[in-house]
């Protein structure tokens, strides 16, 4: 993404953020920085999405517009933070070991015991607080979410997971609006949300709305809900972010590439890191159409961040092909160097994808 439609995107992210309208309890230890128009903030390090910076107060700032400084600062923060769990029973993040365990889903004409184990951690919680209100939120989570909600994890499997909060419900009204929705929402177990202690400090004021937070607790939109197009706009909002955060737009890789450029010799100050690719130049789709469901090829990547070869595997495609993709390969990819004890050197990249005809 270009400078001015990254900080574009940004501002409106940062809009939705403030509509949050939350306080958020328990920070770490706030720290100055810098935002994409040089103003300072105090926040502390909480994650990468994609192309920004992201802070525990909610705001995003495009990792090109901090100073190299600041890129290693915040990997210094960052460095000790577990990473996302293959498995979610060994999530330590806020939310999902608050939720891990604490799950049903709907079946037939009931709600069951929920099995998260061997399921990747979900990256983004969408939460949908409710109340036994069943004019507004029931009514809302019934019509507008089902089919928006099926898209969503059904384009972007495993990032997302929706769940069903209830504020002040019984239990009979708990079950009956989850027998009536008939969606895939997850619910919390009855009597369990007071252990939700993250999930309890962004009940929105109103008691009812959506509210997309990370892994961490930390709120990146919502809670409007109260009519079909809020409740739509939120859903964009998501689906938007995610597009970025899985290095769908080649145009964000610059902002990476800053990062990691500054990052990747501190890092490596004693040992060794091969090239890092700042995203894939391929689209399964694409690859289908031609027919080619298998590349292997070796990347040769200068210090100097410049491809100067790309050599395909042969076999897996006719000759006339294969010089077309190395060459696409050199035009299309963006690298950070290999790094050799703090010091950018020549290196080699070994690329696979497979995809299903």
């Amino acid at each position: 993404m270009s400078t001015p439609k990254l900080l574009r995107f940004t501002a409106w992210m940062a809009a939705a953020v403030s509509s949050l309208g939350m306080a958020l309890s328990g920070l770490a230890k706030s720290e100055e920085w810098k935002d994409a128009s040089g103003n300072t903030f105090e926040a502390s390090a909480s994650d990468i999405l994609g192309p920004w910076a992201l802070f525990d107060t909610g705001a995003l700032v495009p990792l090109n517009a901090l100073s190299n400084e600041d890129c290693v600062r915040f990997y210094q923060r960052l460095k000790d933070k577990p990473a996302r769990a293959a498995d979610w029973k060994d999530a330590t993040s806020k939310v999902s070991s608050e939720l891990y365990g604490r799950l049903l889903h709907y079946k037939g004409d009931d709600l069951e015991k929920d099995d998260e184990k061997g399921r990747p951690e979900p990256e983004f919680f969408m939460i949908f607080y409710s109340t036994n209100d069943k004019n507004m939120t029931w009514n809302m989570l019934r019509r507008s979410t089902p089919e928006l909600y099926s898209k969503l994890v059904h384009d972007h499997p495993d990032m997302v997971q929706g769940v069903v909060f209830g504020v002040g419900e019984e239990m009979a009204d708990h079950l009956d609006l989850a027998v009536n929705t008939k969606g895939e929402w997850m619910y919390t177990l009855f009597g369990a949300e007071v252990e939700m202690r993250t999930l309890k400090t962004m009940i929105p004021t109103n008691l009812y709305g959506i509210v997309v937070m990370t892994r961490d607790g930390v709120p990146l939109f919502g809670p409007d809900a109260s009519t079909d197009e809020q409740v739509k706009a939120t859903f964009d909002k998501l689906t938007r972010l995610l597009t970025h955060v899985e290095d769908q737009d080649p145009r964000d890789w610059i902002a990476r590439a800053h990062y990691f450029r500054a990052v990747q010799p501190v890092a490596f100050a004693s040992g060794h890191s091969d090239p890092v690719l700042m995203g894939n130049p391929l689209v399964p789709a694409k690859l289908r159409q031609l027919k080619i469901y298998k590349i292997d090829a070796t990347f040769h990547v200068g210090a100097d961040s410049k491809i100067t070869a790309v050599d395909i595997k042969p076999g897996e495609m006719a000759p006339n092909m294969e010089k077309m993709f190395s060459t696409g390969f050199q035009r299309g990819c963006l690298f950070v160097p290999a790094v050799e004890n703090g010091k950018f050197v020549d290196g080699t990249y070994e690329y696979h994808m497979e995809v299903a005809p």
